[in-house]
């Protein structure tokens, strides 16, 4: 049986060697930690579980509108309006996930021709979807220097009549970093001199966000651009639903109505149930998002500081989302080839299994999620530091 020639696009995730070599040491028995899963450890929130039994008792199992059931919509626009944005419900669109709602946003934009340009370190998923769009993308490298962020005089160098699209991320997976209010007008500034280019805004993880209550927002930030960004969020991260699988995109009526019309053909309408669950997550009250939020800050100071201790490894403070970006590069070429050189030498000898950085366009760093407990994140980054400083002796 022949393939079609466009998965012949999209590689295999470097970390897949990793994850399944640590998978088959737990299955032996062998004691490894993990940093590996970009998942909260927290459980659902119970009124988002009680609000999906109340919808399998009322019935709410059949299909529903394509782009999501009305009160989803309207709860979701609701919640933007009140970040500063003014949103319609049909500006909204949900979808199964928030991967779900970049592909069917990647598909409808997006041809041959057109290159995009992503910022690394970036998203494993980015590069992938615009090439099977038939696509290109420009690899733009920023550094530790600028917190891993875009500057606008950077994207105005490399903007021309050539540059059909553009992904931010903030706050940043799997970085942590996160654009202020006046970073994202100045980039919005430059953006609206070049009325061809789509901005993908990626706020997956803007609740879980230490400087504030939210991460600024694009659109918010730069409301003249509005007709040229679509915002992705969704409910997996903010309030621990991963398994229940529900994105969603805002943007111009046109091109939600063209995702819809995409996703019609594909999975149509995401779970009924998940949807009503998720009406309820957008009532919860504020402090049960901030008390995981505040678990999340006091891990990542611990694994900071930690990591920090181990001989020539730095690391950023991360201001969102629950991941740690260390620098490892002093190991590279020294000791080790690369980083997933690294990555295995540290899961076989300390018993630690990490994402490697070149699966982010980051080679020489590594991604450490601290969604997980104080105690791990104290024996793992010890296992890592007694490890590596055997190699310095």
């Amino acid at each position: 049986m022949k393939l079609a020639n466009r998965i012949s696009l999209v590689q295999p995730s470097p970390t897949l060697a990793i994850t399944s070599k640590a998978k088959s040491m737990q299955q032996q028995g062998i004691d490894i930690i993990s940093f590996g899963a970009g998942e909260p450890d927290f459980n659902t929130p119970e009124m988002i579980c009680d609000a999906a039994k109340a919808a399998l008792d009322a019935g709410h199992t059949r299909y529903t509108p394509v782009p999501g059931i009305p009160p989803l919509r309207e709860a979701i626009a609701k919640d933007y309006t009140r970040r500063g944005r003014s949103v319609s419900p049909d500006e909204v669109m949900v979808s199964v996930g928030g991967k779900h709602a970049l592909y069917n946003a990647t598909q409808v934009l997006f041809e041959k021709g057109d290159k995009i340009l992503i910022p690394s370190p970036f998203w494993v998923s980015y590069p992938a979807q615009i090439l099977l769009a038939g696509a290109d993308y420009i690899d733009v490298p920023c550094t530790a220097e600028h917190d891993f962020k875009l500057t606008p005089e950077r994207l105005e160098a490399l903007l021309d009549d050539s540059i059909t699209g553009l992904i931010l991320c903030s706050p940043s997976n799997p970085t942590g970093s996160v654009y202020s209010k006046e970073e994202l007008a100045e980039l919005g500034a430059v953006i609206a001199r070049h009325p061809q280019v789509v901005v993908f805004f990626d706020a997956m993880y803007d609740r879980l966000y230490y400087e504030g209550e939210i991460a600024p927002d694009l659109v918010a930030s730069c409301p003249e651009i509005a007709d040229q960004v679509l915002t992705f969020n969704g409910f997996s991260k903010t309030y621990a639903m991963t398994g229940w699988r529900l994105g969603y995109t805002i943007g111009p009526k046109k091109v939600i109505d063209a995702m819809s019309k995409l996703q019609s053909q594909s999975t149509s309408n995401p779970t009924s149930i998940t949807q009503y669950a998720a009406v309820a997550a957008l009532e919860l009250d504020d402090m049960v998002i901030d008390e995981m939020k505040q678990v999340f800050k006091e891990r990542r100071d611990l694994i900071v500081n930690a990591l920090e201790k181990i001989p020539g490894v730095t690391c950023a403070t991360p201001h969102g989302a629950f991941y740690a970006f260390p620098d490892f590069s002093h190991y590279i070429p020294s000791h080790f080839a690369d980083d997933m050189e690294l990555a295995n030498f540290l899961l076989d000898e300390a018993k630690v299994a990490l994402v490697p950085g070149s699966a982010f366009g980051a080679p020489g760093y590594m991604r450490l999620s601290y969604a997980t407990s104080d105690a791990l994140i104290e024996e793992g980054v010890a296992r890592i530091h007694k490890a590596l400083s055997s190699l310095e002796k």
